[in-house]
């Protein structure tokens, strides 16, 4: 009798947390600002940004941000790898550093190593609409994960920018988490995840980049478990700094000093023999602009080389060889470049986008708070609840009284 007691007890403690987590949500939801989106404008002006530019020395830096550890008690995905683990096998595929990024929540293993990121992966959606947040100084709780529209995402954003150096859009394919017509208005955010092992979202960084947002990208292994080969050493960013000084490594992706490594993945293929393997990757020797004309160069003989420009338009390539030429139009808003080796490895490089003023060169920004939309919103939610609440109460009253 005690026993069914005690879980009556915690039964109906669970349900009284349950209710409290809800009603915690539901307040999100209730006072969510509206926003007001201004048209997006694809870049322009006459003078050409190229974060190549100053490159003198293949001075790479090979780094992941996306990979989970055992945390929240092993409750979340990532529950077979600890830090040392983690750690290990990184080193041995050749890395400088990973940054884990663990569900909300700052992973501080090591973090007394100048190359320490305090790194998170932010949201707890159904939808997966998370971002990747460098240089985190405190976890953001806030998040709406029934639904998100565009106002809530662009706020999401908005917060997450007061407590994080670089945000990043994390995976925006996965669960169409992200779609096409959000990546042409939102701002706030620096970097995209276009290259993770679970997806690859060309056509979303294409998207943003065609409406005029200077985001550069983010390629990352996103493992849950390092001890599959398939999971690891595939998808990585490749920084170009002077050392691995945090603020250093942050400023870089800030400037798109990087590329992103799509390294073939092997099915199943022997951990040792991945290692092995991962000795010898062809990296970005440079990329320059001479005049109006693009020049890249890589480590070894490439099958193509692509430039890509607005709307994802494939604009030159050249075959069988290790650099290519292509002559920026004034019609070319932006223009990348895309590496593909013989194994099917590929490498992605950060655009070169066209500006007013080099010197005054801040991202677009388009939303900003419709306070009055806002405040209407707000005040017929509350409305409408207190209206729910009151019924609720005189239907149980009613009920009661009928029962006695």
């Amino acid at each position: 009798m005690r026993a069914l007691k005690t879980l009556t007890l915690i039964g109906k403690l669970l349900l009284l947390l349950i209710i409290l987590v809800l009603l915690l949500i539901l307040s999100f939801y209730l006072v969510a600002p509206s926003y007001r989106f201004e048209q997006p404008k694809p870049f322009s002006g006459s003078n050409l940004y190229n974060p190549y530019q100053q490159i003198e020395t293949p001075n790479w830096y090979k780094y992941n941000f996306q990979v989970q550890s055992k945390a929240w008690g092993g409750i979340t995905d990532g529950r077979l790898n600890s830090n040392e683990l983690i750690d290990s096998v990184y080193q041995a595929l050749g890395y400088d550093h990973v940054a884990t990024s663990d569900y909300q929540k700052i992973n501080r293993y090591k973090s007394d190593e100048k190359a320490f990121i305090p790194t998170y992966e932010h949201g707890y959606g159904i939808r997966k609409t998370h971002q990747v947040c460098l240089g985190a100084s405190k976890v953001l709780w806030l998040d709406y994960p029934f639904y998100q529209s565009l106002h809530h995402k662009q706020h999401i954003i908005n917060r997450l920018n007061d407590n994080c150096k670089l945000i990043a859009i994390a995976h925006p394919l996965l669960r169409n988490g992200y779609t096409f017509e959000d990546l042409k208005y939102l701002s706030g955010y620096q970097l995209m995840e276009v290259l993770n092992n679970l997806r690859v979202s060309l056509d979303h960084w294409d998207t943003a980049l065609s409406n005029g947002h200077r985001i550069y990208m983010l390629s990352n292994d996103d493992a849950h478990d390092v001890s599959n080969s398939n999971e690891v050493g595939r998808r990585f960013t490749m920084i170009h700094a002077e050392n691995q000084d945090r603020q250093n490594i942050i400023s870089a992706l800030d400037r798109g000093v990087a590329y992103g490594m799509d390294f073939i993945r092997i099915d199943d293929e022997p951990m040792l023999d991945k290692y092995e393997r991962s000795k010898n990757i062809p990296y970005l020797l440079s990329a320059k602009l001479v005049a109006d004309t693009f020049n890249v160069k890589v480590s070894e003989i490439a099958d193509s080389l692509r430039f890509i420009g607005q709307n994802g338009k494939r604009l030159h390539a050249a075959f069988q060889t290790d650099s290519a030429s292509y002559f920026i139009d004034t019609a070319d808003t932006y223009v990348r470049a895309e590496v593909y080796f013989s194994d099917g490895s590929v490498m992605y490089l950060n655009p070169v986008t066209r500006h007013n003023d080099l010197n005054n060169m801040e991202r677009q920004s388009l939303a900003s708070i419709h306070i009055t939309r806002t405040w209407l919103f707000r005040s017929g939610n509350i409305l409408l609840l207190a209206i729910l609440i009151f019924f609720t109460i005189k239907r149980r009253s009613s009920l009661k009284k009928a029962t006695k």
